[in-house]
C-alpha cells in the first residue's frame, strides 16, 4: 500500500479549512505529487491515522477557551507529531489554544494572505519542500534600495533566509563566488525591474544566472514599465502608483505599502513550490538521460526519489537536492525514506547540482561522504558513475 502524507485537521471549526486544501492539492500537484497521496484525517476518520507515516497535524484553537478533540490532540503529541497550534492573534494565543500546546510556537492565521505560508509550513513538514527558506533579491540600488530592504526586513520576519548584496558577504569572503553560490541555494528571486535594471551588466547576470539555474523569479514591474526580461519561471508583478507610499516611485526613496509588501510576499510562498519542483525535475531527468544512456534501469517513487536496483539485489537510492546540500538535508533524507520504505536501503544518496557552488563547499561534501551513512552524489558525470558502481 502507497505512503500517504497526513494532514490532521482538528482542533475548532475554521473557514479557512477549504482554502488551505485547496492551496494543499494545487502545490503537491506542483511538486509532482499524486493526489491520492494526501490523506485529510479529521475527527470522523482519525482511525485512518498511522503514527508511523509522514503527518503534520493542524489544531484550530478557539477565542472563547472552549477547545475540542483533546483526546485527539493528546495522542499526537505521544506520537511527537508535528502539530501547528493556529491563531488568529498570536498575542492571545495562551487564551486561544489548549495548554497542552503552549510550549508549541503557533501560527497566525486571520486572513487569507497567510494561507500561502502557512501551506509552506505544512509542505516542510511533510518533507515535500526543504526546510531552509532561501530568498534572492535582484536589483539596482541607485534606483530601488530602500524596497530592497523593506522587502528585506519583511522577508526574514516570515523566516526567510534573505540574500541582499549589501548586507550578507562576510568580510574577507569572495564576493562575487558568495553571490553565486546564494544564488544556486535560492528557492526564489525576487527582482525589482526597474527601468535601468537592464542597463546594470550585474543584474543582468543575476538573471542569466537564475535563469540557467531554473530558478522562480517574481518581477516586480515599476509603473509605466515593461516586462521585457525573460526566463523560464517568471511571474510578472505589476506596481501600481497606489503600490507606492505618498504615490511616489521614480526616485531612489521610494518605498511600498505595507499591503503591497504583504501581497508580494504571499506571491513568493505561492511560487517557491514551483520553484523548487521545477529545478528539482531537471535534476531528475539528468539522470534519467544519464541511465538511459549507459543501459541502466531505475524508477521513479511517488515519493520523488529515484530507486535502483544492483545485479546483487540491493538497492540503491537517489534523493534529487535542490542548492547546496546542508547536514539537515542528510538527516530529513534519511528519515524520509526511513519512514516511506520502512526499512534501511544500502544507500542514500543526495543527487544535487554543483553548478555555482563554492569549491571549498564541494570539498566539505566530499569529506562528510567519509563518515556519515548518506552520501553526496553530483549530477554532472552520472553516467560514468553508474557504469563503475552499479
Amino acid at each position: 500500500m502507497r505512503t500517504k502524507y497526513q494532514i490532521l485537521l482538528i482542533g475548532n471549526e475554521n473557514s479557512f479549512i477549504g482554502q488551505i486544501k485547496e492551496s494543499l492539492n494545487r502545490h503537491t500537484a506542483e511538486l509532482g505529487v499524486s493526489g491520492d497521496s494526501l490523506l485529510y484525517i479529521e475527527q470522523a476518520n482519525f482511525s485512518e491515522y498511522k503514527a508511523n507515516a509522514p503527518a503534520v497535524c493542524l489544531y484550530f484553537g478557539s477565542n472563547d477557551g472552549m477547545f475540542g478533540d483533546l483526546e485527539l490532540l493528546r495522542s499526537l503529541i505521544n506520537d511527537a507529531t508535528l502539530i501547528i497550534p493556529l491563531v488568529v492573534d498570536l498575542k492571545s494565543f495562551k487564551q486561544c489554544t489548549p495548554e497542552e500546546l503552549h510550549k508549541v510556537n503557533g501560527y497566525e492565521l486571520s486572513n487569507e494572505k497567510d494561507v500561502e505560508s502557512l501551506v509552506s509550513v505544512i509542505l516542510e513538514g511533510l518533507s515535500l519542500l526543504r526546510l531552509s527558506r532561501r530568498l534572492f533579491i535582484s536589483y539596482k540600488r541607485e534606483e530601488s534600495s530602500i524596497v530592497a530592504i523593506q522587502l528585506f526586513e519583511q522577508f526574514e520576519k516570515n523566516g526567510f533566509d534573505v540574500f541582499l548584496d549589501t548586507h550578507c558577504v562576510r568580510p574577507g569572503e569572495p564576493f562575487q563566488d558568495e553571490l553565486w553560490q546564494r544564488l544556486a541555494d535560492t528557492d526564489v528571486v525576487v527582482l525589482l525591474n526597474t527601468p535601468g535594471f537592464v542597463n546594470s551588466h550585474w543584474t543582468m547576470q543575476e538573471l542569466a544566472q537564475a535563469n540557467a539555474m531554473s530558478v522562480g523569479i517574481l518581477q516586480l514591474i515599476w509603473p509605466g514599465h515593461s516586462l521585457e526580461l525573460e526566463a523560464k519561471l517568471s511571474i510578472p508583478y505589476p506596481l501600481q502608483d497606489s503600490d507606492f507610499g505618498n504615490n511616489t516611485y521614480a526616485n531612489k526613496d521610494a518605498y511600498l505599502t505595507k499591503n503591497t509588501i504583504d501581497q508580494i510576499v504571499s506571491e513568493v510562498e505561492s511560487l517557491r513550490a514551483r520553484s523548487l519542483a521545477s529545478r528539482q525535475d531537471n535534476i531528475i531527468t539528468e539522470f534519467f538521460k544519464g541511465a538511459a544512456r549507459v543501459g541502466k534501469d531505475a524508477n521513479l517513487q511517488p515519493e520523488k526519489f529515484i530507486l535502483m536496483n544492483k545485479p546483487d539485489g540491493k538497492e540503491l537510492v537517489f534523493i534529487p537536492t535542490v542548492g547546496v546540500p546542508q547536514s539537515f538535508t542528510y538527516d530529513q533524507s534519511e528519515e524520509l525514506i526511513k519512514q516511506v520504505k520502512k526499512r534501511n536501503a544500502e544507500t542514500i544518496f543526495i543527487l544535487y547540482d554543483h553548478i555555482n557552488i563554492r569549491e571549498k563547499w564541494i570539498k566539505h561534501l566530499s569529506w562528510l561522504d567519509n563518515y556519515l551513512p548518506v552520501k553526496a552524489l553530483k549530477i554532472e558525470g552520472i553516467e560514468q558513475w553508474l557504469i563503475h558502481n552499479t
